[in-house]
């Protein structure tokens, strides 16, 4: 069976010609925790309830024709056993972050993740020990309260400061936490919930407060890629050569291609000596191998998705638009915060969930209408609603005026 050329740019643009962003798909059939709402501890209703979820970090699109094919190539096959990388895989991921971000890792520093949540925890087991203080900036995504507390370390809360509708960086806080001996900060960049990219005059000074008190940096950057501002992504270990020394970062193409069920992630080491001890704790727990759709699905994304990721940013950015000028006309008490970056956006409903104890389950119960609610997010995150525009826009306005009905009607 030939394979599927998966370099030649014509192919990669042919394949967006006909992508219909609008068009509605059934995805409970295959057990989606997003949509087959029985099954998930956060769903509160059960399937055939009319429930629209807008809630968890998945697209409701199909990935990109140039990655179905070639699944769809191996899937034929009928022989899934053990594989490996092509021998380009590193220049591919390498390739990718130097067109999008510019930044361009040697490829030595470059390791093999399965996806990465698991990475952080491996790297914390590997670099800490239990009882150490891990920072982290709340309001953040919530499985990063889970990583540091459920590998028995301690979890330091640094929180942001909300100003005139966005988030900034509280550096004295920031400071008397790595000075307290902090060991790792984990870093949302882009940051979830809010989307904010950070930019380089903030991360310096957080690498700068790091330096000072020998603390580590893990960088997630698993929401980097959908651009919606003239903000870039800046890449931690970008903005110096320390920076590069004391920093782990950590990308996938999941978000980005709505791969999250077949994931393959990316570590970027600077440092040798903590790259082999890194790579061996690995080894040492079978997290270098393969997964047979994972690896292709992600050298097939970064070589040929371009063309789709621009088609789509432009229609996520759509749908922000539509919520923020929805949100004026016909959602009093919430206002969005405009993201940087990826497809969620951060809907400030402080006033409203005081008045109806509770916006989330509000908007559950008289609506129909799924988010997260905000308070999982941690300190900050109370009042505080995640909506996902990562879905056709006929489905997302129906769940705005779903929303707004239930707010005429309360």
């Amino acid at each position: 069976m030939a394979c599927a050329d998966t370099s030649n740019p014509s192919i990669a643009a042919a394949s967006v010609a006909g992508v219909d962003f609008d068009e509605i798909h059934d995805r409970q059939q295959f057990g989606s925790v997003k949509w087959a709402n029985q099954w998930d501890e956060f769903s509160p209703r059960v399937e055939g309830e009319d429930l629209l979820s807008l809630w968890t970090a998945d697209m409701d699109f199909r990935a990109p024709e140039t990655i179905v094919a070639r699944l769809r190539e191996a899937a034929d096959h009928g022989i899934y056993g053990y594989t490996r990388r092509d021998p380009r895989h590193y220049e591919i991921v390498q390739s990718w972050f130097a067109r999008r971000h510019n930044w361009s890792p040697k490829l030595e520093s470059l390791l093999p993740a399965p996806a990465i949540m698991p990475s952080v925890a491996t790297i914390l087991r590997t670099f800490t020990k239990p009882g150490d203080g891990i920072i982290v900036q709340a309001p953040v995504y919530s499985p990063y309260f889970e990583v540091v507390q459920g590998n028995g370390r301690v979890l330091l809360m640094n929180r942001l400061k909300l100003e005139d509708n966005k988030y900034e960086l509280d550096l004295d806080d920031f400071e008397t936490l790595a000075a307290s001996g902090a060991k790792i900060f984990l870093l949302c960049n882009p940051h979830n919930p809010a989307g904010k990219a950070w930019t380089l005059e903030e991360l310096a000074a957080l690498n700068a407060i790091c330096e000072r008190h020998g603390v580590l940096v893990i960088s997630d950057d698993i929401h980097c890629d959908i651009r919606l501002s003239g903000r870039p992504h800046i890449v931690f270990s970008s903005i110096s050569e320390d920076a590069a020394e004391k920093s782990f970062i950590c990308t996938a193409p999941t978000k980005t291609f709505n791969l999250a069920g077949i994931p393959s992630a990316t570590i970027s080491v600077a440092n040798k000596k903590r790259r082999d001890k890194l790579l061996a704790a690995m080894q040492a727990s079978f997290m270098v191998n393969a997964n047979f759709f994972g690896r292709l699905a992600l050298e097939v994304a970064y070589s040929t998705g371009a063309p789709w990721l621009d088609q789509l940013t432009r229609y996520i950015a759509g749908n922000i638009d539509l919520v923020c000028e929805f949100a004026r006309e016909h959602l009093p008490g919430i206002t969005p915060m405009m993201p940087d970056a990826s497809f969620l956006v951060w809907l400030d409903a402080r006033a409203l969930d005081r008045r109806v104890e509770g916006v989330q389950q509000f908007f559950v119960n008289r609506a129909g209408v799924n988010l997260y609610d905000g308070r999982v997010y941690g300190p900050g995150g109370e009042g505080f609603i995640r909506l996902n525009v990562g879905c056709p826009r006929s489905l997302l306005r129906r769940g705005l005026e779903r929303m707004a009905n239930a707010l005429v009607s309360s």
